[in-house]
């Protein structure tokens, strides 16, 4: 046999650095195109799935400080479109029409009560569910080039929200008739132009297709990641699992800071514990897979901690050997982390495909640690 060259020998180990610099930017990638399709996910199933928005109207809906602003927006509409005072002095026996403006700005007060009381009925906030579902399913319906939706005279896309005010001006207001009372500008929203609708129907198709195939892509990557590794496989699962942690936490401060931002610019202050509410339901289901991505990271330091080298991890799987020797007690210990998991993390309970990704990636790892602490053989005295 020839005996190796000083170049192939040289080449050996370029090659290896090779390896461990393409693994660890494939790392950064997957964590990257995982961060992208995990956004893109959670605009997909709130923005854009029915049921993600009859959830956030329902939560929307059930929270006091966004109920009482409901009520309060709903009642100043009413008294802004319909003149009250009028309709009320209208009533009044002769010589008392003076008494109609107190009598008015009486009965808006008790309109403001009457209308906070309403939207706690399950019958009114199922109307306000009601609304938004409709809309939404319109928008969708618009921007799928499907069925049809309230357009103005220069082609401006708009939203009808005048069955809700109705709803609440037959039982808060004394003016009857509230449906032929209303203007018909009343209550109606501007939500697209019509030069701006291409654009979104653009957005929305780009906006499904990276959240149906994205993820699946990161973990390809990260995948190839871990096979290129040879020889460091679990220094690049840790690192791996440092950047879950990372990411996930900068997410939850970065949801925090943004959030408080915009409240701050687009509230007032006596609006602003609503508009806060709001920001947290509108992006609860973003903060749930933060907290998977962290959940994640965790298990995989945790792991990567437990196979290593180190001496208490050494006694942690001469401790855990029973344990692994068993698939009855190994699946079990499995089954009670997920029933945690599943309870603290909202993601599990909303999200099948979450938790299915979740448990698939847990299991394999349990699978990987579990055998390899029952090859490492080694007597605990040694360690």
């Amino acid at each position: 046999m020839q005996p190796t060259t000083s170049a192939e020998t040289r080449a050996k180990p370029g090659r290896r650095r090779g390896r461990v610099i393409l693994a660890r930017a494939l790392t950064v990638l997957a964590l990257v195109i995982g961060f992208v399709g995990m956004l893109a996910f959670t605009l997909e199933r709130t923005v854009l799935d029915e049921s993600g928005i009859e959830r956030i109207a329902t939560d929307l809906i059930q929270d006091d400080a966004i109920r009482e602003q409901v009520a309060l927006t709903a009642v100043e509409q009413l008294y802004a479109n319909v003149d009250v005072e009028q309709r009320l002095a209208a009533r009044l026996p002769d010589g008392q029409e003076a008494l109609a403006p107190t009598l008015a700005a009486i009965s808006q007060q008790a309109a403001y009560q009457s209308a906070d009381r309403l939207l706690e009925r399950p019958r009114v906030q199922a109307a306000w569910v009601e609304v938004a579902t409709r809309t939404h399913t319109q928008v969708l319906d618009l921007i799928e080039d499907e069925g049809e939706f309230v357009r103005t005279a220069d082609g401006t896309i708009v939203l009808d929200l005048r069955p809700l005010i109705v709803t609440l001006g037959d039982q808060i207001a004394p003016i009857g008739d509230l449906e032929d009372q209303l203007p018909p500008t009343a209550g109606r929203i501007e939500v697209i132009e019509a030069d701006q609708l291409d654009t979104v129907q653009t957005l929305v198709r780009v906006l499904r297709a990276l959240s149906a195939w994205l993820w699946v892509v990161a973990l390809a990557v990260a995948a190839l990641a871990i096979w290129l590794a040879s020889g460091r496989r679990r220094l690049e699962i840790r690192a791996l699992g440092i950047g879950l942690l990372v990411v996930g936490i900068l997410l939850l401060f970065t949801r925090q800071a943004v959030g408080g931002y915009l409240v701050g610019e687009l509230t007032s202050e006596v609006t602003e514990p609503a508009g806060t509410n709001a920001w947290n339901i509108l992006t609860q289901a973003l903060a749930d897979r933060a907290w998977v991505w962290i959940a994640l990271g965790v298990v995989a330091l945790v792991g990567t901690w437990l196979v290593g080298p180190a001496g208490p991890a050494a006694r942690a799987r001469v401790a855990l050997r029973p344990v692994a020797a068993s698939l009855l007690r190994t699946y079990g210990l499995v089954a009670g982390i997920m029933v945690v998991l599943a309870t603290f993390l909202p993601a599990f309970q909303r999200s099948l495909i979450a938790g299915l990704v979740f448990l698939a990636i847990f299991v394999a790892g349990v699978e990987v640690v579990r055998r390899l602490i029952l090859s490492d053989t080694t007597p605990a005295a040694s360690r």
